[in-house]
């Protein structure tokens, strides 16, 4: 079935719900942010009282994965429901590199056919070149840096006519810029001259450069906000990526040096301020109760950047890696009067399961398309809910390990522990959150158990 063809599919499928009842979907992916870096999380320095108010005011997830360790894996994954040995990202993506497969369907396409409008206002990260930024990936509308705040301008991009030119840069200057990466073929000296001036691209042209890093995160949620007061008549999709808090770290004047976690918690403690803006303006066009948001991270925390990374207390590891700090992240989820207030929940949630879930709520009976994630609706509006679902571990495109339970197996985790490659590797989270006893050869008939559900994943394909 072409792309097309599915995307008529679920047009057609659509139940009869009104469009003013469809719910407005907001999803605010943050950067690197890890598992402990929010109050309600445990933080013992980052004060987070505006997303702290988000748990209050609905569900709090403890055991909520992502699909990947790494940006453009896990990005794909929230975006298409499915894993990323089967939509076609395994890893990330550097500028003038292609992006997500044309052919895959994203949350935001699916939703243009319910009759939604939709923005992406940060970090993208799914390819920058022409074909592969947001608004050929259904947004009517993108805003941000179109990879991570680390990198670099790409020879292909074009400049608006209008482009804000910033630390005395000119035209010719710019393009300089982008000679200099089109004719360098060695990438770690192109990130030494130019790494951390990236491009602010609208749409698909770049409207400032440098981009002033300092003010991105305020900016991307002023967009969001205009975005709510623009089409607070109709059912909108809003997917919110601030670069924050991947380094370089930037602070705006306001919250620099405010944090007693320095530089890190002073990102942090911004980003919660202006989720406080963004929620209160839904408040105050009583959109609230029609309105799901999603707070999450896309991955674990860069922790070899030590003061200037985050936390994943107590969870093992970070960013890159499979353990559960590297895949476990935060998750909030508020839509009033619908979703329960305060309530915490040790139920197994993934970023796939994103898509088939909004869809149902958009109206849609019965996806056209088949995807790894699980529809979760009927757990959001009840939470008390037993799903017994499964946790696939998945690295650089390849099926890792699986979790069911408090149980989890790795086949491979990417650590050489042994001559023979790999040692696999046994948990227990109940008994050992922090992953540190491997007792795989205590319990051989669980691993038995578990390896057959790892099989069903490592033979299972899932195309359009």
């Amino acid at each position: 079935m072409t792309k097309c063809s599915i995307l008529i599919s679920l047009f057609a499928c659509s139940s009869l719900i009104q469009a003013k009842q469809k719910p407005n979907v907001i999803v605010i992916l943050t950067d690197d942010q890890g598992y402990q870096d929010l109050g309600c999380y445990g933080s013992p320095l980052i004060k987070t009282p505006c997303i702290d108010k988000m748990a209050l005011e609905g569900l709090k997830l403890t055991d909520f994965y992502q699909s990947s360790s790494i940006s453009s894996p896990s990005r794909a994954g929230l975006l298409t429901g499915k894993l990323n040995s089967n939509n076609g990202v395994k890893v990330v993506y550097f500028p003038e590199e292609k992006g997500l497969p044309k052919t895959e369907i994203t949350l935001a396409e699916a939703l243009k056919t319910q009759g939604y409008k939709t923005a992406c206002f940060g970090k993208w990260h799914l390819g920058d070149l022409k074909g592969y930024l947001p608004t050929d990936h259904g947004f009517d509308e993108y805003f941000g840096i179109p990879y991570s705040n680390d990198m670099y301008i790409a020879p292909s991009q074009q400049f608006a006519s209008n482009v804000n030119l910033r630390e005395t840069y000119n035209l010719e200057q710019a393009k300089a810029d982008q000679e200099f990466v089109r004719t360098t073929k060695n990438k770690e000296a192109i990130i030494v001259k130019l790494g951390g001036k990236c491009p602010l691209m609208q749409n698909d042209e770049i409207v400032e450069y440098p981009c002033d890093l300092a003010t991105t995160t305020q900016r991307y949620f002023e967009h969001a906000i205009q975005f709510v007061e623009k089409n607070k008549k109709q059912p909108f999709f809003m997917y919110i990526t601030p670069a924050m808090p991947h380094v370089p770290l930037f602070a705006s004047e306001k919250f620099r040096g405010k944090s007693k976690r320095g530089l890190y918690g002073d990102v942090v403690e911004e980003l919660d301020w202006n989720v406080g803006q963004l929620l209160a303006a839904l408040d105050k066009n009583k959109l609230s109760e029609n309105t799901i948001v999603i707070f999450t991270s896309d991955n674990g925390p860069w922790l070899t950047k030590k003061q200037d990374g985050g936390s994943a207390d107590p969870l093992r590891d970070g960013k890159f890696s499979i353990y559960e700090g590297g895949v476990r992240v935060p998750c909030l989820i508020r839509w009033k009067g619908t979703i329960p207030k305060g309530v915490i929940s040790n139920e197994i949630v993934s970023g796939i399961d994103v898509f088939p879930t909004i869809m149902h709520l958009a109206g849609v009976e019965k996806l056209s398309h088949k995807v790894d994630g699980t529809d979760i609706s009927k757990f959001l509006k009840k939470p008390s809910i037993k799903m017994n679902n499964e946790y696939v571990y998945v690295k650089y495109g390849k099926v890792s390990g699986v979790r069911k339970g408090e149980w989890v197996y790795l086949d491979d985790t990417g650590k050489k522990q042994s001559v023979n490659g790999d040692a696999p590797e046994l948990f227990n989270l109940k008994q050992d959150i922090s992953q540190q006893k491997n007792v795989f050869n205590d319990n051989m008939t669980r691993v038995s158990d578990m390896k057959k559900i790892l099989e069903k994943y490592i033979n299972t394909k899932v195309a359009n």
